[in-house]
């Protein structure tokens, strides 16, 4: 926490931490692999750019991943999968900002913890709740996470895994906390990131693969019934990697080869990366 190894039970954020009081934070989640991470890089950027629409000060990516190195070790998280989650708020600040320019103290706070199994295939469920993606926070990765947990949640009421998500005029967005692709005649499709999805790391990353694999890519304009017709689906995350995906009663277990094929790249992909 803000630079200081501590146990979980004595971290201390202020009431007017606008981070907590009201959701003025941005976050990444990051995979470990034998107390490596894969995608910091991606990561990072992706964490300046959040954090740079919410006008929270970024510190350097070697700070960062000497804190989360620290967080590793002290954890014994050396070996097997790990899940870090890196925090920034802007600390206790007026809700209009402020036109200073030098570097403003915020928060600053780095977790890990052991992964639990992925399952192989999860199970889908369409929320009736929208994704705004002409808010202003649209493509950023927040704290403010309400909607997506409301139909999270929903879905797991309702015996399902996760939540597909449409956005204000009716298009495919995403999941609840995850990115969607869609396998049709051999050809991957995904929502663009024009719907308002999530720029996901783990998606870019299965769409370099996909093309270098020689498959067709199209990131477009997509609806339920294209959900409906698909041949696979698959979602994606920093946690889960490539995961089959059906929808609720569809009665299809069977993991498609395509999943599997990218699933294999992935993986592939993070043992070249780490050395492993």
């Amino acid at each position: 926490m803000n630079g200081a190894l501590m146990p979980a039970d004595e971290v201390r954020v202020s009431p007017f931490d606008l981070g907590w009081s009201v959701g003025w934070a941005a976050f990444e989640t990051m995979p470990g692999y034998e107390g490596r991470i894969f995608g910091f890089l991606r990561h990072f950027e992706r964490l300046k750019h959040s954090a740079g629409v919410m006008g929270i000060y970024v510190p350097a990516p070697e700070i960062i991943e000497t804190a989360v190195s620290q967080v590793l070790d002290v954890n014994g998280l050396g070996s097997g999968r790990s899940r870090i989650r890196l925090s920034l708020s802007s600390g206790d600040h007026s809700l209009i900002g402020s036109d200073e320019t030098k570097e403003v103290e915020g928060s600053v706070m780095v977790t890990a913890v052991n992964v639990v199994e992925q399952k192989n295939q999860v199970v889908l469920q369409a929320s009736p709740f929208s994704h705004n993606e002409r808010s202003g926070l649209s493509g950023c990765k927040t704290s403010s996470y309400g909607d997506n947990l409301v139909a999270l949640r929903q879905a797991h009421k309702a015996g399902a895994d996760e939540a597909i998500m449409l956005n204000t005029v009716g298009q495919l967005c995403e999941c609840a906390t995850a990115n969607i692709f869609l396998v049709s005649n051999e050809k991957l499709m995904t929502p663009s990131l024009d719907t308002g999805c999530l720029a996901g790391v783990t998606r870019s990353i299965i769409i370099e693969l996909a093309r270098e694999d020689g498959l067709t890519v199209e990131e477009g304009e997509l609806g339920m019934i294209d959900v409906s017709n698909a041949d696979e689906i698959f979602l994606t995350s920093s946690m889960r990697g490539v995961q089959s995906a059906v929808m609720m009663r569809s009665g299809s277990e069977v993991v498609g080869a395509v999943t599997n094929r990218l699933s294999e790249l992935y993986h592939k992909r993070v043992r070249e990366e780490l050395g492993l």
